[in-house]
């Protein structure tokens, strides 16, 4: 099973389940029962406070969540406090770090990298921004926010976990065309004022989830040097995405 990383279409699938699901996986990965695998899917609109936030973050009550329908958990995993919700893609990697990566730290600076190389097939530049988390682009349509420079947002961050036998759990998410007001109620970071945009604002033209797996699927191939299985359940599809089929702009330089 060296080298082979299967992956899944999820859907909508909520976060407790989610976790669950990551669960056995771990297990099996560690045991060398299964490949690598990739979860792809979306949440329903939840918050998830990982180690490095708190209930601070989180500009919003508890009575109102539950009129809005929004979930909340305390996630075990590092990072910030996330909003996860339909129009964001999440990817769960289930990967055994040996090779190629051997540490937690060089383990998110690679996973950066795949959402970097991910969105430059959009001929979006993504990049990281210096004492920030997360990864940044060129702003396009922002929420209001107002200290940072004005002319990037962040579209995508990670926030993972490495068990004792080096097997990785949670993941990253890259916002595609979410709704973003949600954002507005916590505070990316610790910190109050931040920009929030998404895939769909920077191009301007509709894009919908489905249009984003496989150029995530091969920078993450091409990064971790993996070999795609097929998909267990089809991805979906994305009738009104007007680019070109999927390949990665493999010449463009990635920090």
């Amino acid at each position: 099973m060296n080298n082979l990383c299967q992956r899944q279409w999820l859907g909508q699938l909520g976060y407790q389940r989610a976790l669950e699901l990551q669960k056995e996986l771990v297990a099996k990965r560690t045991v060398g029962e299964i490949p690598d695998t990739l979860l792809f899917l979306e949440h329903p609109p939840t918050y998830t406070l990982g180690a490095d936030a708190h209930r601070g973050h989180l500009l919003i009550s508890q009575q109102e969540m539950a009129r809005l329908n929004i979930a909340y958990y305390t996630a075990d995993r590092g990072g910030p406090i996330f909003f996860h919700c339909p129009g964001q893609l999440v990817v769960y990697p289930i990967l055994k770090l040996g090779q190629n990566c051997y540490n937690y730290h060089d383990y998110i600076k690679l996973i950066e990298s795949v959402i970097i190389r991910a969105l430059s097939f959009f001929e979006v530049r993504a990049f990281r921004q210096p004492g920030q988390g997360g990864i940044w682009v060129l702003s396009g349509t922002q929420r209001k926010y107002s200290q940072f420079d004005s002319a990037v947002a962040k579209i995508g961050a990670v926030g993972v976990k490495v068990n004792r036998a080096n097997v990785t759990s949670h993941g990253f998410w890259i916002n595609v065309n979410p709704s973003l007001q949600y954002f507005d109620l916590i505070m990316p970071g610790g910190v109050k004022d931040g920009h929030i945009t998404s895939l769909h604002h920077v191009l301007n033209e509709p894009i919908e989830v489905g249009a984003v797996i496989e150029p995530v699927l091969q920078a993450f191939c091409q990064i971790f040097a993996l070999e795609p299985l097929s998909l267990t359940t089809p991805a979906p599809t994305s009738q009104n995405f007007s680019w070109r089929t999927p390949k990665l702009m493999v010449d463009a330089k990635f920090n």
